[in-house]
């Protein structure tokens, strides 16, 4: 090897040198920039876990609470409350099925989703909790029937595999039109 060469290698080995050390710090500082806002008390937005266990989540709007989640007392799902604390929705599972319910301002169950285990209904109540309509399907059939506000059944349509039957009645009891 020619004493230009060595100097060559040499000359390129300090390059080298001097790159290393500029990313060592380059690195450094990356490292002391990525943990700045941590270290300033910055806390990211949206946290991932695998599970969560709280007793409450709420849902908040310029500082002040608009709606939570909590655990239904009994334990059998959980209730969506509106910023006062009064119920809007429950989730649950209740005697072999799922259950929707909406709750109206006074606290009262008007709307029910049910699915049970081979057939679903859905009911509506007036403001005193009386069903005013309902429908219900099984694997064998289905019906729909409509109340007055006294929960005193004022028509009925009733469909089978077989057969299907529609009877309207008066709010007294009377049946005032039936097919077939």
């Amino acid at each position: 090897m020619t004493g230009r060469e060595f100097e060559c290698i040499q000359h390129q080995l300090s390059l080298l040198r001097r790159e290393n050390r500029f990313l060592k710090f380059g690195l450094i500082v990356c490292f002391a920039l990525s943990a700045l806002p941590y270290l300033v008390g910055f806390q990211p937005e949206t946290i991932r876990a695998k599970r969560v266990v709280t007793e409450r989540v709420e849902f908040v709007n310029r500082d002040e609470a608009v709606a939570s989640i909590t655990a239904d007392p009994e334990g059998y799902g959980i209730l969506i409350d509106d910023k006062n604390g009064s119920h809007i929705v429950f989730f649950g599972n209740l005697s072999g099925g799922t259950m929707v319910g909406v709750y109206n301002n006074e606290g009262k169950i008007v709307a029910i989703l049910r699915a049970l285990l081979g057939r679903g209904m859905v009911a509506v109540s007036n403001k005193d909790g009386r069903p005013v309509a309902t429908m219900s399907a099984t694997t064998t059939g289905g019906s729909v029937g409509i109340s007055d506000n006294d929960g005193q059944l004022l028509g009925l349509m009733v469909a089978t595999p077989i057969e299907g039957k529609i009877v309207l009645k008066t709010p007294s009891g009377r049946t005032v039109w039936s097919a077939p």
